[in-house]
């Protein structure tokens, strides 16, 4: 199996994290990689019991599936949460919300596309679509409760 598209993401969407302006606190973009790190791995073994989808090799975790958790899951997440419209209207955060998930849905169909994802017991890509705004809202809900959480305690007032 060819990897070069995986890789392509990887530089990619890890060059994006790492060059963009920072909007978010350092303590904000920890919480998100280690939540959304968490997400995935609770998300991808109920999955996993159910046999509806994985990557790669359905037996172990091999590397390129660590390398898709690593190296895709938190660059994407701290991209999309940066960049959130956090002092617009509620109808652009939904616009927001909305432009990502089709844009998430639109990439693990090319993952499906190039091998990199399989599917079993009848799942369908329309599942992804539909889930994919409640993993972002749990996403901004973490976001808020260790804002939260940090201006009870009196710490991270500056960025």
């Amino acid at each position: 199996m060819w990897y070069w598209y995986l890789f392509f993401c990887v530089i990619v969407f890890n060059t994006l994290a790492i060059c963009m302006k920072k909007n978010l606190k350092p303590i904000d973009m920890y919480s998100t990689v280690i939540t959304s790190l968490l997400i995935q791995t609770k998300v991808d073994r109920w999955t996993d019991r159910m046999d509806w989808y994985g990557f790669f090799d359905r037996i172990h975790v091999d590397a390129p599936t660590m390398l898709v958790s690593l190296g895709l899951y938190p660059a994407a997440s701290l991209i999309m949460l940066n960049f959130y419209p956090y002092d617009k209207s509620k109808w652009h955060a939904a616009g927001y919300i909305l432009i990502w998930s089709i844009a998430s849905t639109f990439f693990e169909w090319t993952f499906l596309k190039m091998g990199y994802m399989y599917y079993g017991n009848g799942y369908h890509l329309i599942y992804s679509a539909f889930s994919y705004p409640f993993l972002f809202l749990i996403l901004f809900g973490n976001l808020k409760l260790v804002d939260i959480i940090l201006k009870k305690s009196g710490v991270g007032k500056e960025k």
